[in-house]
């Protein structure tokens, strides 16, 4: 028997995702990210419709993430700044671009995203999970990751990635897109003191 572990029965990994780009960013302690988090609950469940499908996963959790940067940018992190820097219909080629170049060093930026895991012939994900783009090597991107799945992609090899309108034969990965926020710091809080 295994016990069950943060993450293991709730949907909260866009907000983790969040609060984890921002550990990078601003070196966020585990006491503000659970302002931040309770915070970003106690709002979200003032629209009970809204927060019923948060916890049902039957949203993408973009709104979410998107609630959660304006939050943070309006009450700890003015020198936040945030992109989207893509609609639907950018390739899978273009987002892997603008990912990699995030993840050079010395790491002025931050990608946080949605990706599904897809299996041939599926048309529904067996995996819907969002992420923090955190470096690149020779492996693929690597992510700054809450999940403990003993099987959690971890690494994303480019070989996996695809768009959505071209499945591959054996497993694949799809990032829509317009899920791709990119964080960085204003130019006036990057430049040294």
């Amino acid at each position: 028997m295994q016990p069950f572990y943060q993450g293991k029965i709730d949907n909260f990994c866009a907000a983790y995702a969040v609060l984890n780009a921002l550990q990078v960013l601003f070196s966020l302690s585990p006491l503000q990210a659970r302002r931040i988090f309770n915070r970003t609950l106690s709002a979200q469940a003032a629209d009970a419709e809204n927060f019923r499908r948060i916890l049902e996963h039957k949203t993408d959790y973009t709104a979410l993430v998107d609630f959660m940067l304006d939050d943070v940018r309006n009450n700890e992190f003015p020198d936040l700044r945030v992109s989207a820097p893509f609609g639907a219909d950018a390739s899978c080629q273009e987002v892997w671009e603008a990912l990699r170049s995030c993840a050079r060093p010395p790491m002025p930026l931050i990608s946080v995203f949605r990706f599904l895991r897809l299996a041939p012939t599926s048309e529904k994900p067996y995996v819907d999970h969002w992420t923090v783009g955190h470096y690149m090597d020779m492996e693929g991107l690597h992510f700054l990751d809450c999940s403990l799945e003993a099987g959690a992609l971890y690494c994303l090899p480019y070989a996996k990635l695809t768009d959505a309108w071209r499945p591959l034969s054996r497993d694949y990965v799809v990032i829509p897109p317009e899920s791709v926020r990119i964080l960085s710091l204003s130019r006036s809080a990057a430049l040294p003191v």
